[in-house]
């Protein structure tokens, strides 16, 4: 009978060992399992930063592009009305000029 009892418990031990060993093997699983899936978020977060980095900086360029187009046409509308201003300026210095001119021609 002692041998029955000495058997039972070897064989519980081998049991429990075996569930022990199955335990292990399965938090072993659990742990890759969760590696991999933090290692598909970081890869996903990145790919999703470096999307919204991307769209970030084309519409930067975009409204620095606007920027330069209203300045530019500013500019080029301001140039415009300073000729002008000073071509109207020119025809009345030569106006003035030539009456100057003339006066002292005949007196």
């Amino acid at each position: 009978m002692a041998l029955e009892y000495l058997q039972q418990i070897r064989e519980k031990e081998e049991q429990a060992e075996k569930i022990r060993q199955d335990g292990l093997n399965e938090s072993m699983r659990v742990i890759k399992a969760a590696r991999e899936e933090a290692a598909a978020l970081v890869e996903k977060a990145n790919i999703e930063a470096e999307t919204h980095y991307a769209e970030a900086v084309a519409k930067a360029n975009e409204e620095a592009e606007e920027d330069y187009r209203k300045t530019i046409h500013g500019a080029m509308w301001e140039s415009d009305m300073l000729s002008e201003s000073a071509s109207k300026n020119r025809e009345e210095a030569v106006s003035l000029i030539i009456k100057k001119v003339m006066g002292a021609w005949r007196s």
